[in-house]
Order: C-alpha cells, then sequence, then structure tokens
C-alpha cells in the first residue's frame, strides 16, 4: 500500500474549521463541482457545503476541539481525514462515506458529536476522486485517461468518479479496512497506543460499509447503518427502481407500493416525495448503479473503455433489469450482505424513505440477521416520518416529516452503553 499522510496539531478540529485537501485533478474551464464555481474542489467551503447537504440545520459543537488532523491518501483518487482530539478517549470511530460524496461529508453528522465525547475518527472517500462534476456543452471528466459517461439533465450533465476503471464496490469494503488500519496505526505513533475498541458508522452507502464491515471483520465492537441500502441477489436497488421509473413515465404512481416504495407524502403548497425523488434520485441512481454493473457498459469491471455504451442508457433506464446478464447476480454476490455480523449492529431506516426503502432494504436485512443466528447482536428500528435525506426534512412544504438524525446520534451512544456497558 502507498500512502501519504500530512500531521498537524490544530486548535480546532470541528466542521467549522477549515477544512483544504489536495485537488485531485485540475480541471479544465465548464467544469465545475455540483456546487458550483463559487465553490470549487479542494476549498473550505466544497468541505462545508458537502457536510451541510446532508443535515442543514445540525449545529458543531460549541466549544473548540483540539487535536490531531491527519490528511492523506491510500491510492489515486482516494483521500482520507482522520481527526484525533487531544483529549482522546481510547476509541476510533470510522465513518462510511453516503453517496457518492467526499470524505468530509460527515463532519457535520458524525464527526463533530464524537470528536466532542473524545472519540478519534476516521472517514475517506470511497475513492470516489471529487464526486462528481456538472459539465457544460462538450467538456469531459477523464479519470486515469479514460473518459467518463456523462448524464443528462436539461442544459448541462453530470459523470461521477464512481465510473473510474477498478472502481467496484469491492473496493469501497477494502478501502474502509485499510482506513481502520491506518487510523490504528496513525494513532498508536501519535498517543503510544493503539484504540481499546474500534466503532463503525453510516449514513446511506456509508451503512451499507458499516453492515459489510461488520460481517467481514472482528475489529469493529459495533456499529450504526441508518438508511443503509442492502446488495444481495433478491434485494438491492436495480430489482425496483428502473421499475419504480418506468410506472412513473407511463403515468402509474399508485402502483409503487407495490413495488416496495412507501406511501408518497403530498406537500402542502404542491408537489410531493414521488415527484421529488424521480427527478433527484430515481432516475440517475438506476442509471449510475446499472451502468456501473452491466457488462456491456461497465467501465469499472474493465468490459468497456468507451462512455457512449452507458450514455446510450440515458432516458431509456426505466427499461433495464437486473436480470438482463446473470453477470450482474455474480458482480453483486461477490460483495452481497450476509447478515453474519460478528459486532453489535444498530439499523436505523427511515419510514419514508423513498430511495432506500425499508420494506426492500431494512426487514429483510433483518431476517437475514435471525437467519445467521446473530439475533442477540443486532436491533433494528425504523425512524417514524423521516427520509432518506434530513435536509428534506426541514422542508416547510412538508410539515409531518422529521429529521432522523437525532435518533441516529442517540443510537450511537445507545451502541456505546451497550457494547461498554
Amino acid at each position: 500500500m502507498s500512502r501519504r499522510l500530512q500531521i498537524e496539531q490544530v486548535a480546532d478540529l470541528r466542521s467549522t474549521a477549515p477544512n483544504h485537501y489536495e485537488v485531485s485533478q485540475k480541471l479544465p474551464q465548464g467544469v465545475t463541482s455540483l456546487f458550483g464555481d463559487a465553490v470549487p474542489f479542494g476549498s473550505p467551503q466544497y468541505a462545508a457545503f458537502d457536510a451541510r447537504s446532508i443535515s442543514a440545520r445540525v449545529n458543531p459543537p460549541l466549544q473548540e476541539i483540539r487535536g490531531w488532523r491527519v490528511t492523506g491518501s491510500l491510492w489515486p483518487t482516494q483521500r482520507f481525514i482522520l481527526r484525533i482530539p487531544k483529549m482522546w478517549n481510547g476509541r476510533l470511530v470510522v465513518a462510511g462515506t453516503p453517496a457518492q460524496r467526499s470524505e468530509f461529508a460527515s463532519d457535520i453528522v458524525w464527526s463533530d458529536p464524537v470528536l466532542a465525547r473524545g472519540f478519534a475518527y476516521i472517514c475517506g472517500n470511497k475513492s470516489q476522486g471529487d464526486s462528481a462534476v456538472l459539465l457544460t456543452g462538450e467538456e469531459r471528466l477523464q479519470v486515469g485517461g479514460v473518459t467518463m459517461p456523462r448524464f443528462y439533465a436539461d442544459d448541462l450533465s453530470i459523470a461521477f468518479w464512481q465510473h473510474a476503471p477498478e472502481n467496484t464496490f469491492e473496493r469501497w469494503m477494502r478501502e474502509f479496512f485499510e482506513l481502520t488500519e491506518t487510523a490504528r496505526e496513525v494513532i498508536d505513533e501519535l498517543q503510544g497506543r493503539p484504540p481499546e475498541l474500534t466503532y463503525a458508522v453510516g449514513l446511506s452507502n456509508g451503512g451499507l460499509q458499516v453492515r459489510y464491515a461488520l460481517e467481514r471483520s472482528d475489529a469493529y465492537a459495533g456499529g450504526v447503518s441508518w438508511n443503509a441500502p442492502l446488495w444481495t441477489v433478491e434485494h438491492n436497488l436495480l430489482r425496483n427502481l428502473p421499475e419504480v421509473v418506468e410506472a412513473c413515465e407511463y403515468g402509474i404512481p399508485d402502483s409503487l407500493e407495490a413495488l416496495g416504495i412507501p406511501p408518497n407524502v403530498r406537500g402542502a403548497t404542491g408537489g410531493s416525495l414521488y415527484e421529488r425523488n424521480l427527478a433527484t434520485y430515481w432516475v440517475i441512481t438506476s442509471w449510475l448503479y446499472a451502468t456501473m454493473l452491466d457488462p456491456e457498459m461497465s467501465i469499472p469491471y474493465g468490459d468497456v473503455r468507451e462512455p457512449e455504451p452507458a450514455e446510450s442508457w440515458n432516458g431509456r433506464i426505466g427499461s433495464w433489469r437486473f436480470d438482463r446478464s446473470p453477470i450482474i447476480a455474480e458482480r453483486v454476490a461477490a460483495y452481497a450482505h450476509t447478515g453474519a455480523i460478528r459486532g453489535k449492529l444498530i439499523d436505523l431506516a427511515s419510514e419514508y424513505d423513498h430511495l432506500i426503502p425499508p420494506a426492500i432494504h431494512f426487514h429483510p436485512y433483518g431476517r437475514m440477521v435471525s437467519s445467521a443466528g446473530k439475533r442477540e447482536l443486532y436491533r433494528g428500528e425504523v425512524i417514524r416520518h423521516a427520509q432518506h435525506v434530513d435536509a428534506w426534512s426541514d422542508d416547510p412544504n412538508y410539515p409531518d416529516m422529521r429529521p432522523g438524525y437525532p435518533r441516529a446520534l442517540n443510537a450511537f451512544d445507545d451502541l456505546v452503553r451497550w457494547v461498554e456497558g
């Protein structure tokens, strides 16, 4: 493993402190971050925006947190940040990364509160480089000399580092384990002893990393997974989302509950959560993962080296199906969840999660844990009136929605008590 580290003592480790990191590559004019020209990659503003877009109203701790900040990279396009408070309690928290975001995405929801409690904290970017870019005109994103496919939206397009060569789910999981080992080694060097206990936490895609880590390793005393996708051959995003998209295209949204989607919620002043998810998540998520796994168009798995096969599915992803090639199921089986957890897990889902519905991703996983004979290590809970995206729960158009974060943070405290008594 080729590892680059920068270690510095800082006066404040909170998310409100400057968080500089190295830009992975110089991008041409017309290629910007998802937050626009005013929020460039590699800036403190980018780190802040990435964290705030998950849970806008959560505030950092009031007191400064002194300690060590360690930034580094395990391999090209990979980055991480490790924070060790001066008043360290001998424990480590390893955070999974939601969506296709940066290593700073969970700074507010996880890093700030656990640092204030004395825990060290590390998070990576799942080798996602700078996540995704907005493209204008004919501009393209290249990673490792390969052109990434574009997803078209109005007069702009989006390209993702997730499509980069070798950026498979298996590497996401490998990164989580190597981050854990890196943090333990650095903490041992700086503090004179390794962590006594290690915890795993994660939201969304970060939650799937937590489940996987607890199934494959004894390194974690426990974990909190929040709105985690389930990946098995039978239960996964691609089993239902393309059909959801197709149903919306044919104007039959009433059929979505039969596909496992929670009931619709209509806005007080117009619109609905179905419409919002279709425009924001359902279509692009279907396209992103289908084109990652499908052998006819996958750059990550080395099937093709050109963007055109994936781009050909723009506008028709509703007709894509998981069973179109047996290779897709083989790839999912290689990193599938098993339910055979080795550490204590608090598993949280949101009642109105229309992207990661509990019927598909939460309840089946609880049954898998029971079938694996690990029920005594598992506590599952559905958070009432919460959505996948807490920032949406702050929208006054949906006054009955509630954020899930307060319960998620309490779940971490519950986990520590459960593990440590």
